[in-house]
């Protein structure tokens, strides 16, 4: 007998000692007809009455927080059930990501990204000076103001800078008014102010009676519903006021570093508590407004630069967007007024571009009434 042979008698031996073996007393060598196996599955599924889709616990939203008020430190396990909606899930958990700086200010190493040559030339890269010392040791004594914060000792300096005039200090409610409308959704108080806005003759003044009247006829959870709808969203809002979207059609791109690069050289920072990036439309109007007013101190020509090199690229898109939005009433008049307001500001910096030309001064120019 050859060793193939024994090896394929032990296999046989082996085979039929498996087969003699007794089976399990639920178990049965002859087939079930369907009909018994039907009811046995029946039967199982009565005895088990935890199964049946109908016991699951209902799904109410007035049980969740609002999208909107998740934080980084919010327990977000809540949106987690099996009950809730998947798109709501992943809302939730897109909102405490973006809340989350240790995931939102993650700016990582890509091909191409920067010159690699030159140290200096990424943002947050490059070696560290003397001046930033203080601040990681938590020693810089910094104060609060249009949602970024500034050294105090630039206080001192108010008095040295221009004066600032009654139409800066309207430019400066006028970015304020838009930062508020698009960092959030009106309260009753902001809709109350809203409601008293008068408005004039010009395409400025017509804006803002559009505005108040949006204002007192849209119900105020209408309005808190089509923000929500706009920026926040199942997932996604219709509308994203980021320059790097607008410039670059993602998220977290080249613009946003050039933007923190620009509030770092004016020792600007954010504030703690601030989710939304540098490069968000309500940020930049926000220094923008603190510029005008003069509460932020910077060189001259700053609210020029900043202007032209952050907002003009893309801001007139953003608000024409807005203005014809699907799901844009009251906020489409918000649209109206930023792209007209925009538009003043533009023309405003072009005379003075003109006019420093002409004349060789820095001064800052007169800009047409916003009302």
């Amino acid at each position: 007998m050859t060793r193939s042979e024994n090896i394929m008698s032990r296999w046989s031996r082996m085979k039929q000692q498996s087969a003699g073996r007794a089976a399990p007393d639920d178990l049965s060598s002859e087939p079930k007809p369907i009909d018994a196996e039907a009811g046995d599955l029946n039967t199982a599924t009565a005895a088990t009455p935890g199964t049946d889709p109908a016991t699951f616990p209902t799904f109410d939203p007035a049980s969740l927080p609002p999208l909107h008020s998740i934080t980084a430190g919010t327990d977000i396990r809540s949106f987690l059930g099996s009950n809730v909606p998947l798109a709501l899930t992943k809302a939730a958990l897109r909102r405490a990501w973006v809340t989350d700086p240790a995931i939102r200010d993650f700016v990582g190493i890509a091909e191409s990204q920067w010159d690699f040559n030159d140290p200096t030339a990424m943002p947050g890269f490059e070696p560290l000076s003397a001046d930033d010392v203080p601040g990681l040791a938590g020693l810089g004594e910094t104060e609060q103001t249009c949602g970024v914060t500034t050294e105090a000792v630039g206080a001192e300096r108010l008095a040295a800078t221009r004066q600032i005039d009654e139409i800066d200090h309207a430019r400066a409610r006028e970015y304020s008014l838009l930062a508020a409308l698009l960092s959030r959704s009106p309260d009753a108080r902001m809709i109350e102010h809203l409601v008293g806005l008068s408005g004039d003759a010009t395409p400025l003044g017509a804006a803002h009676a559009a505005l108040s009247a949006a204002a007192a006829s849209i119900n105020p959870e209408r309005i808190d519903r089509e923000y929500f709808e706009l920026f926040v969203g199942l997932g996604r809002g219709e509308l994203f006021p980021y320059a790097s979207y607008y410039l670059t059609g993602y998220l977290y791109g080249r613009p946003l570093a050039r933007v923190r690069e620009t509030l770092r050289q004016l020792g600007l920072e954010r504030t703690e508590g601030q989710s939304e990036p540098e490069d968000h439309a309500a940020v930049l109007f926000e220094v923008m407004a603190g510029l005008a007013s003069g509460q932020i101190v910077a060189p001259d020509q700053t609210e020029r630069n900043i202007f032209e090199t952050h907002l003009k690229p893309w801001i007139g898109r953003f608000f024409s967007d807005l203005e014809h939005a699907r799901s844009a009433k009251f906020y489409a008049c918000v649209g109206t007024l930023g792209r007209i307001f925009m538009e003043v500001e533009t023309e405003a910096f072009s005379l003075s571009n003109i006019a420093q030309t002409a004349d060789g001064t820095c001064a800052s120019p007169a800009r047409p009434s916003v009302g």
